[in-house]
């Protein structure tokens, strides 16, 4: 049976609610459209806004590199001068603008310059240390700049602040190139290292004993001798590393025949990688006390005391020719004695007359010390820091300490420290008439020989502590007494404010690696006081 036909009139009206439903779906369409629009430009929005930061992040991090760049490029031209102060010292070499990063392909630069320290507004070229070097913590602080290379984006830029430093003996209280005794005073044959092959003669051999206190750390390209049975102390505990340049990584390895009996070790680090040479001499303190605006320089035999902030004391090439000295230590820190013609820097340790040198009379130079070579004989209590310096020895003829050390036993605090440089010698005055305990709150360098207590082996029996507050650094060691019979048993204490304050100029004493101590990036919209600047000099 067919289906009926649709009446004419119902299809009409179908028709027109057809229309009217295409209108109300082009609506819809047109809705969804515009939703997809706005998402649509949503995501093109917050892709740019994204790219934009991502290049902006990638530009820092160029400009960072750049400053690093930099930074890297100065240490390396820094190291290969290391031996020549002059080469930073002149104020040509430490300024660097617009250089080009190597190999890179956007275009990235660098600058560097020297942030000036002590109150300086510039390097000087005639007082360079003092412009340069920020006095409490012996460091040398360069601004390096680093250019993304993007102009479009105005070029950004990073800054880094970086403090360097040397490496240096008096990051130790005990330092040695040999263990064993001078050879200008013993010609045995000690110039060897005990760990070689045949070890030195018996003759040339100094130990180590029981009552012998060495706190903190140390470094020898050497080996220690123990005396058999013996019990010496080396270092305040796991933080004070007992560095030997000995071929071998067995920690007993240490001690001579690896026997360090009943020795207490406390963080024995043998097979150290050689990287602490001592300086071979003092010329550059010379230079730095010739200069009048910070320094004092003498000839021949000075004899200095020292209180507080002042030096006092007489000057004498030959008994009849001194001159009076006075010194404001605050304004004056360094002190340097050069060498006479005549003079003939022979020392030997033990028969030591010192009546032939002193000059005579009833003046104010009776008992004062007279002599070509280039000698000084002090002691004291200062209160400012202060560096004494000799072409020749400098001798201590009584205990030389800061000030807050009041009973010669107390580790000196403050900003005050010490150095006693000799090209020679540092000595203790002992004259075998049972002379008192000493100490010597100093840093004691003896570039090209001892430390030597005079007369070690005259005095009857033990004259009690030789106590040192400081650093000690020499070339070969010295000695202070002879086992139970006479001179000084030892109590060397670390002054672990060396390790960022250094006594006045000692600094330019350096030829060694220089190392990156500190490194700040810094906002060039901070305050000039704010340790986060770039103009922060530490004030």
């Amino acid at each position: 049976m067919s289906p009926s036909p649709v009446p004419f009139f119902a299809a009409g009206r179908l028709r027109r609610r057809l229309r009217a439903e295409g209108g109300f779906v082009m609506i819809i369409a047109l809705g969804v459209l515009a939703v997809v629009s706005l998402l649509t430009a949503a995501v093109f929005l917050t892709v740019q806004s994204d790219t934009s930061l991502t290049r902006g992040d990638l530009d820092g991090k160029r400009a960072y590199a750049s400053a690093q760049a930099g930074l890297q490029a100065y240490l390396f031209a820094l190291n290969q001068h290391a031996s020549d102060s002059t080469w930073w010292q002149n104020c040509s070499n430490d300024t660097v603008t617009g250089a080009a990063v190597p190999a890179s392909t956007y275009g990235a630069t660098y600058d560097y310059t020297p942030v000036p320290a002590n109150g300086a507004k510039a390097c000087s070229k005639t007082s360079p240390v003092a412009s340069l070097i920020d006095t409490p913590t012996g460091t040398l602080r360069m601004k390096f700049t680093g250019y993304s290379g993007n102009t479009k984006l105005g070029n950004p830029t990073k800054t880094i602040v970086a403090s360097l430093k040397t490496l240096s003996p008096l990051s130790f209280i005990w330092y040695t190139v040999h263990e064993t005794e001078d050879t200008s005073i013993n010609s045995d044959g000690c110039d060897t290292f005990y760990w070689q092959g045949r070890g030195p003669p018996d003759s040339c051999r100094i130990s180590w004993v029981t009552g012998d206190r060495v706190n903190g750390p140390m470094y020898t390209r050497d080996q220690l001798l123990i005396a058999p049975g013996d019990a010496p102390v080396f270092g305040r505990g796991p933080q004070d590393p007992i560095d030997s340049e000995v071929p071998s990584s067995d920690p007993k390895a240490l001690c001579v025949s690896s026997q360090c009996y009943g020795a207490s070790i406390s963080n024995p680090v043998p097979n150290v990688t050689p990287q602490v040479p001592l300086p071979s001499d003092n010329a550059n303190l010379a230079t730095d006390a010739a200069n009048p605006s910070h320094g004092t320089s003498f000839t021949g035999a000075t004899t200095l005391h020292i209180t507080g902030s002042t030096a006092t004391g007489y000057d004498c090439v030959t008994a009849t020719t001194c001159n009076p000295v006075t010194i404001d230590l605050t304004q004056k820190q360094i002190m340097y004695a050069a060498n006479a013609p005549g003079c003939d820097p022979k020392y030997t340790p033990t028969g030591i007359d010192y009546t032939k040198s002193q000059v005579g009379g009833t003046g104010p130079t009776r008992n004062m010390y007279w002599g070509a070579c280039g000698d000084i004989y002090v002691y004291g209590s200062y209160n400012t820091p202060i560096t004494i310096a000799a072409a020749n020895d400098v001798i201590v003829t009584g205990s030389l300490t800061n000030v807050t050390d009041t009973d010669g036993q107390t580790a000196p605090t403050g900003p005050a420290t010490a150095g006693l440089v000799a090209n020679e010698y540092v000595r203790v005055w002992h004259d075998c008439s049972g002379n008192p305990p000493v100490t010597i709150d100093a840093a004691i360098l003896t570039l090209q020989h001892s430390f030597f207590v005079d007369n070690y082996n005259c005095g009857g029996s033990r004259l009690g502590t030789l106590t040192v507050h400081g650093a000690i650094a020499q070339f070969y060691r010295g000695i202070v007494g002879q086992i139970g019979n006479s001179g000084y048993l030892k109590n060397y204490n670390y002054d672990d404010r060396l390790a960022l304050i250094l006594p006045p100029y000692l600094f330019d004493l350096q030829s060694t690696e220089w190392k990156v101590f500190r490194e700040t990036l810094c906002s060039p919209t901070a305050a000039s006081s704010s340790p986060n600047s770039c103009a922060y000099t530490g004030a």
